[in-house]
């Protein structure tokens, strides 16, 4: 005769064998839904959908790779022309500020050349009065032209150059018209006679040389 706890004890045996059983089902349909999912991923036409998506996908991150660098040769492309501007503008600044400080120089140059010019002419009118009579005038006028030979060379080497006047075409631009005579050396319109010398300074008038001009 069975007793109320054997009783039980079957009827907990039969629930776990149950519970067994439906873990065990539960487990087997789980593989079979596992492969079968297996099976549907490894189909051709999910391969080939894949294939399209991936595809896709690759052409979009080829499309952004291809807009990112023309976006960045666009970009490069600016800051050269910026750079370039910049240092062409940098090259003319430059370049002015040369030229202004050489323009500077040679105008000073100039105001300090023009202001020892009648000391020039004063040398010039003493050295025509002395006579090239006797041994002491003559050593005299001698040292005068070795002075003045020193003198304009010194004079050249700070840009000052003599008109050319006797025997040129006069000219509004180097020459000052003092009177017109008839020449029988010279044609008309020709200088014919220097009454004052005229100087530039590297291209810039000092003074216009004072001149008769045949008629």
């Amino acid at each position: 005769m069975c007793s109320a706890a054997d009783g039980g004890k079957a009827d907990s045996e039969a629930m776990e064998v149950e519970v067994v059983d439906e873990a065990a089902k539960a487990d087997a349909q789980g593989k079979e839904e596992t492969e079968e999912e297996e099976d549907l991923l490894s189909t051709p036409a999910f391969l080939k959908q894949k294939l399209k998506v991936l595809e896709k996908e690759l052409a979009d991150v080829q499309a952004q790779t291809a807009m990112a660098k023309a976006e960045a040769s666009e970009l490069s492309t600016e800051w050269e022309q910026k750079r370039t501007r910049l240092q062409t503008d940098f090259d003319n600044f430059k370049a002015r500020h040369v030229n202004q400080t050489l323009e500077a120089q040679l105008d000073v140059r100039i105001e300090v050349l023009k202001q020892f010019l009648p000391v020039l002419d004063n040398f010039d009118r003493a050295r025509a009065s002395i006579r090239s009579e006797g041994a002491a005038q003559e050593a005299t006028n001698a040292l005068y032209t070795q002075m003045h030979t020193g003198l304009m060379a010194t004079l050249g080497e700070l840009g000052m150059k003599k008109i050319e006047a006797v025997g040129t075409e006069f000219d509004y631009n180097l020459h000052m018209a003092i009177q017109q005579m008839p020449s029988d050396e010279y044609a008309s319109g020709i200088v014919c006679t220097e009454m004052q010398p005229g100087f530039t300074c590297q291209g810039k008038l000092l003074r216009a040389a004072y001149v008769a001009v045949a008629i």
